[in-house]
């Protein structure tokens, strides 16, 4: 499926959606996005809300603060899966299985996170990035994956409670 075509049925642009957009996005790639993002969310209709913090992550997540994501995703807004994730991202999500093994290359001293791969490619490719020599492996129930982003070619996995991701083995890479 083309990107153009790869839209929510969900999707209903509004003037104020748009010009919140556009301020937020004027910061993509920086952790001001999120912090302008937060400051403006209020105002967002549901898909808005849900397809933009999306946008956001896959663009940036590099050190920006976990509690303000988690507080983000967190949100009991409608419409989540149909909003946060693409046509396509969904169709892949409903496909995966009750269970599912995932993985992540921690940074050095990191305690927290949530985002894993379902690629232990991925996994390795971030290991040599954040020069570590072990990959984490993770058995997850999808009931506790709240989305899952292929748009960065990482089949990312967010899962809002560490406590969700259950280690299963330490992989040496």
């Amino acid at each position: 499926m083309s990107d153009s075509l790869d839209i929510s049925p969900a999707f209903k642009p509004t003037i104020i959606g748009t010009k919140i957009a556009k301020r937020v996005l004027r910061f993509e790639g920086t952790g001001r996005a999120i912090v302008e993002f937060n400051k403006h969310k209020a105002k967002l209709d549901d898909y808005t809300y849900w397809y933009l913090l999306s946008c956001l992550w896959v663009s940036y997540t590099g050190w920006s603060e976990l509690s303000l994501w988690r507080n983000l995703f967190s949100s009991g807004r409608s419409n989540r899966s149909i909003s946060i994730m693409k046509p396509s991202e969904l169709s892949a999500y409903n496909k995966l299985a009750d269970t599912i093994t995932v993985y992540r290359a921690k940074r050095p001293n990191e305690s927290d996170c949530i985002a894993y791969t379902l690629s232990i490619d991925v996994a390795k490719q971030w290991a040599l990035r954040r020069n570590v020599n072990v990959i984490h492996e993770y058995r997850v129930s999808k009931k506790c994956v709240l989305a899952l982003f292929l748009r960065r070619n990482e089949e990312e996995i967010i899962v809002l409670n560490p406590n969700d991701a259950i280690l299963t083995n330490t992989l040496t890479v």
